[in-house]
Parts: C-alpha cells; structure tokens; sequence
C-alpha cells in the first residue's frame, strides 16, 4: 500500500507541474501578412444646417496600408476632385497646403434638398465616381436627460434625449452624432464605438419620445451636450448598419461573418478595384443644452 501510495503522490506531482509548465508556455507566432498594392480611401460627407448654408466643404483622402501597421494612413497626395450638382455647376476642391490629403471647395455650395450630387475623384492613374442625392433633414423638438439608458446592464446616470415627430409617409433614414464638450463621442477608446442608425420602416409618422441615440454614454451636470440628427439615404444606412455589424462582432457564435464593406465609390478605370469610404450627402438639424 505503502509504494502504491508513493507512486500516486509521484504522479500527481509530475502532473501538476506539467500542467504548471503548460499555463507558463507562451507560443510566438509569426505571419507573413502579403502586401497589396493600396487603395484609395474616401471620406466625403458634404452636409449643411438645417435651412442654412454650410461652412466650407471638406474631403479627406487617404490610402489603405499594410497590415499591423500601426502609423496613420497615408494621404491620397495631388487628386483632382470636383463635385457636380443636377444643374451641371461645378466645384473644384483644392488640396490643402497644410493638411495632406484634404481637399477643399474652392467656391461656397448651396447643396440643394432632394438634389443629385456627383463625387468626380481622378487620382494614381484612375477615374473615380459617385453619386448621392441631398437629404432634408427633420428638426429635432427638444434635448432632455433623463435616468438610466433604457436597457439592462446599462447602468444608472444621466443621457441624453430627444423628441421629434418623423414625417409621415414618407421614408427617412437617420444618423446620430452625439457631442460632450465639443467632443464627438464616437472614437475608438468609447464605449460607443458603433454609430446611431435607424430607419422609420415601424415608426412612419410617429411622434419618437426620449430616444437615446447614445444610450451608454452618461452625462454629469455642467457639461454642454449636443446632438447632431442627420437624414441619410437608404445606400447610406445599409452602409453604416454593415460597418456597425462587423464592428460590434465578438467572434461569438452569433457573430456575423467577418466580410469586406463595400462602399459607394466605384473605380471607372478599374471596376475591379473599388475604393473605400462612403460619399454622403446631408442636411442636418442640431440642438444643444447644458445639463442641469
């Protein structure tokens, strides 16, 4: 009994430092990730106030960059960009003298409502086109803060709400941007890391009570919150509701599969080789107010 014993003891020693030497066991792997030849990326959202002429049109272009590279991507240096409206009027963007690839209108824009735009971009050899149609935007009512984000596991404190009626029979899709102090509160290091999309398919000519485009984000006396509510197109809201899928996939079973965004800039020379980016254009309508 006694060797049996010992043996036994002797056993669950080795065991145990196995088990001790495999949890301290670190495995590098190294991938060769292949390199492609870059692609043009875009970031065109032309916008104005609502019932109000906008500031000076901004688009910015850049280009994708080899994976687990960690720098800021590269600028899309000496494109030539214009935008063309319905009534044949052209406007050229000149690239900045001090920011690398953002272009700016060199002439004002009007951006009429239910208007089409044309996105022309010639840039490394190819022609690029897009076109968008000019939302109208629809008011907000009014800005509160109430309790709680309306869902479990939110936790207590402050957010923001808004009321507004959305148009009857007519089809509106919308996109929130939330500011605290002047900061936008989508960035990678948020808690809302995905952006506010809805369309009205349920709510058609309701009156929408305390909605909280930002439900996870908690908001303290004395600070200036803003809320940016902004009429897209349907090409536009299936965009960002496929952006915000894959960001918000945890590699769960109930995941979507990991797919390429595709957006709505095509390559003219090469069909084959789209950019990436979104062409937008939007009216607006902001509120703001401290909270008490």
């Amino acid at each position: 009994m006694r060797f049996t014993s010992d043996r036994a003891r002797r056993g669950v020693l080795m065991l145990a430092v196995l088990v001790m030497s495999a949890a301290g066991c670190e495995r590098v792997v190294s991938v060769n990730a292949p390199s492609f030849e870059p692609r043009l990326v875009v970031e065109a959202r032309l916008e104005r106030p609502f019932n109000r002429r906008g500031p000076v049109q901004r688009i910015r272009l850049t280009t994708t960059q080899d994976v687990f590279t960690e720098a800021d991507p590269p600028p899309a240096r000496g494109a030539v960009v214009r935008v063309v409206d319905a009534a044949g009027v052209s406007v050229s963007f000149a690239e900045s003298g001090t920011e690398p690839g953002v272009y700016i209108a060199t002439a004002p824009m009007n951006l009429p409502v239910n208007q089409s735009l044309t996105l022309l971009i010639t840039w490394n050899g190819d022609q690029y086109q897009s076109r968008e149609t000019m939302q109208r935007a629809v008011p907000i009512d009014s800005l509160g803060f109430t309790e709680g984000g309306g869902r479990p596991g939110l936790g207590a404190g402050l957010r923001a709400a808004i009321w507004f009626i959305d148009p009857e029979t007519v089809t509106n899709f919308y996109l929130w941007e939330q500011f605290v102090d002047g900061v936008r509160q989508v960035t990678p290091d948020s808690g809302a890391f995905t952006r506010a999309v809805r369309s009205d398919e349920i709510s058609d000519g309701a009156l929408i009570r305390e909605f909280k485009p930002y439900s996870g984000v908690v908001v303290r006396p004395g600070q200036v919150v803003r809320v940016r509510q902004l009429s897209i197109s349907a090409q536009t809201y299936r965009f960002y509701e496929s952006l915000s899928e894959q960001t918000r996939n945890n590699g769960s079973p109930f995941g979507v599969p990991v797919s390429s965004i595709r957006g709505n800039v095509a390559n003219v020379t090469r069909p084959g080789r789209l950019a990436l980016g979104y062409f937008i254009a939007s009216e607006y309508f902001d509120i703001e107010r401290t909270v008490p």
